[in-house]
């Protein structure tokens, strides 16, 4: 199970981040965890709170996640189709023979900031 050690080390970059801009606290970060970038969400949603303990810069900070589709097309019949719900093969030909446009992807898209006044 790699998504703890991914999870923390986006906590990290989105704390380092914070401490770049002068920034005391967190809101929210988002995930993009594409349908076949092997990471499940729901671990990320299980283990968010226990990677945030003791980082008070994240109380009340929030997960979010973004889940793009395995998109696939067919190099046989040029048809486009999900991956995920096909289990590879495509739905017209049958044919295994695909490249992959989307859904590997992985990334720390975004970091919602609240801004403290004094």
């Amino acid at each position: 199970m790699h998504e703890i050690s991914v999870l923390k080390k986006a906590v990290d970059l989105a704390e380092e981040a914070a401490a770049e801009n002068g920034v005391d606290k967190i809101a929210y970060i988002t995930l993009e965890v594409g349908e076949l970038s092997g990471y499940l969400p729901i671990f990320f949603e299980k283990y968010f709170e226990i990677v945030i303990e003791d980082r008070p810069i994240f109380d009340g900070a929030e997960l979010r996640i973004i889940r793009p589709r395995g998109e696939g097309l067919c190099l046989d019949c040029y048809a486009m189709y999900n991956i995920m719900e096909h289990e590879g093969a495509c739905p017209k030909c049958g044919s295994r023979n695909k490249k992959v446009l989307g859904g590997q992807q992985f990334a720390l898209k975004d970091i919602g900031f609240i801004e403290m006044t004094e």
